[in-house]
């Protein structure tokens, strides 16, 4: 069976060995034209100017069809695709369902072809779709691409930009510990880094958020500065291991212990314990939603967004009781343990918008004390 992340690696070839990228269709970029934000739009074309000189099409009949696809894109798209792009390379895990937005490029269409037939222009819609997707594809599957230091820093650049210029964060801040003294430390932080670096107070303690991705690491750092926020750090930590040279009186763990097999959080827990200070207190939100995603994976096989499945981890059935018992084994005192299970029709885990799928799982707080 052929690797379907080989037809990525089939769409584009190296800059110079083709055709190039980008033509004088797409170098226009009529879509950012009177944008709200010129600096976010200047940041598009700089990226795409900065992948055409690294990929091209081949020089044949199919390179030249999705050469015209690619360029109608870029003729048509809007300030926020970097987002879109940046989701789908580095962070699908935290947002899984990323489309084009199509009403801004039919809206940017009518614009150009006032009485373009429907037909066509959908045939164009589900080409320019290939195109974004195959792009997205080369670059993550890509390990000179997704390293590529200028990629990291322009969509990481590109990312930071626009959440300071729209305040559209894509994960919203959980509670924050923000009436104590001494440093608050968030582990593998992510996306919600952003609206946790917006919230904190400037005259609040030192926060301290880890991460392990220099996409995120970037991101963070640049929208801290733009905040000009001195009493936040950005640390590049993996978890478990890495120990970090900090000492801590709130540790929080957002949806991150799903991720670990039971072994690794047993060391985490361990780690953990070790840099919180006497009395401080670990704060654990989580559910087992990914695992019942995994178990019934066979069930909706052929509507999960693809490769999806893949990024999952096969924890135990039992992941909320036997974290609560190794807890407890460490020498934490849990002094607060609440969980509820929830009833969801989503689709964004769907290939399609709008198709729902039906999910029961568990969500949980834990508080503990050292």
């Amino acid at each position: 069976m052929t690797d379907p992340r080989k037809k990525c690696f089939d769409v584009f070839v190296p800059a110079g060995e083709g055709l190039s990228l980008i033509s004088e269709k797409g170098r226009d970029y009529k879509g950012l034209e009177g944008s709200k934000y010129p600096d976010i739009a200047y940041n598009v074309r700089h990226f795409f100017e900065l992948i055409e000189s690294k990929l091209g099409f081949p020089d044949t009949v199919e390179g030249r069809d999705n050469r015209e696809s690619f360029n109608w894109l870029l003729r048509l798209t809007y300030p926020e695709i970097l987002i879109d792009l940046a989701d789908l390379i580095y962070v699908q895990h935290e947002r899984p369902a990323v489309f084009l937005n199509f009403d801004h490029i039919h809206l940017n269409l009518r614009r150009e072809h006032r009485e373009a037939d429907p037909a066509w222009a959908t045939d164009l819609s589900g080409k320019m779709d290939r195109m974004f997707r195959m792009l997205s594809d080369r670059i993550k599957y890509d390990p000179n691409l997704i390293n590529d230091a200028e990629i990291v820093d322009s969509l990481s650049g590109g990312y930071s930009l626009y959440l300071w210029r729209t305040e559209n964060f894509p994960w919203e801040s959980p509670d924050l510990p923000i009436n104590g003294k001494g440093p608050v430390v968030d582990i593998a932080t992510g996306l919600a880094g952003y609206s946790m670096i917006h919230a904190w107070p400037e005259n609040g303690p030192q926060l301290v958020l880890t991460d392990r991705m220099p996409f995120i690491i970037q991101g963070l750092r640049q929208y801290r500065e733009k905040l000009g926020k001195k009493n936040i750090e950005i640390i590049d930590q993996d978890f478990p291991g890495g120990k970090g040279e900090w000492q801590a009186e709130v540790v929080m763990a957002n949806k991150f212990m799903h991720h670990l097999q039971r072994s690794e959080r047993q060391e985490l827990l361990k780690q953990l314990f070790e840099c919180l200070e006497p009395g401080g207190e670990l704060n654990i939100l989580d559910t087992d939603l990914e695992y019942q995603l995994l178990c019934q994976s066979a069930k909706y096989r052929d509507r999960l967004i693809e490769g999806y499945p893949e990024t999952l981890v096969e924890i135990e059935s039992g992941f909320c009781q036997n974290l609560v018992n190794d807890m407890k084994s460490i020498g934490y005192k849990i002094s607060h343990f609440d969980f509820h299970e929830y009833h969801d029709e989503t689709d964004a885990y769907s290939q399609k918008p709008g198709d729902n799928l039906a999910l029961k799982f568990l969500g949980f707080e834990i508080l503990a004390q050292k």
